[in-house]
């Protein structure tokens, strides 16, 4: 897991991002967007770390005048790790279509998918 500085005028919020796969790792092409459905307990934890990464930082941004304390971008990049970590607990919704290349890919590695 890589950490990406981001540039914010309320001060520097460290993004944990997933280490990047090379091409032959992939099982979908990069093209397509990831889908995933959560279940109504992952929706809901989603939609509550949402609202608590929004609420922390604005009010301590409304609070502070603009300027976060290293507390608060802590615990803003707790909430969105944790937020992170639920969506990628989530089950990934892979379209008929991709699925059949996949499946036909896996039988004739050789040959391209049409």
């Amino acid at each position: 897991m890589s950490t990406i500085p981001s540039a914010s005028p309320y001060g520097q919020l460290l993004v944990h991002t997933l280490p990047e796969l090379a091409d032959t790792q992939r099982e979908r092409p990069s093209r397509h967007p990831l889908r995933r459905r959560p279940t109504k307990t992952q929706g809901q934890a989603l939609e509550k770390l949402g609202r608590a990464i929004e609420y922390l930082y604005d009010s301590q941004v409304y609070q502070n005048c603009g300027d976060l304390t290293s507390g608060d971008v802590e615990a803003v990049q707790i909430l969105m790790r944790l937020s992170r970590e639920v969506y990628t607990e989530c089950r990934e919704v892979v379209p008929v279509r991709h699925g059949l290349k996949l499946w036909l890919h896996k039988l004739w590695p050789e040959r391209k998918a049409a």
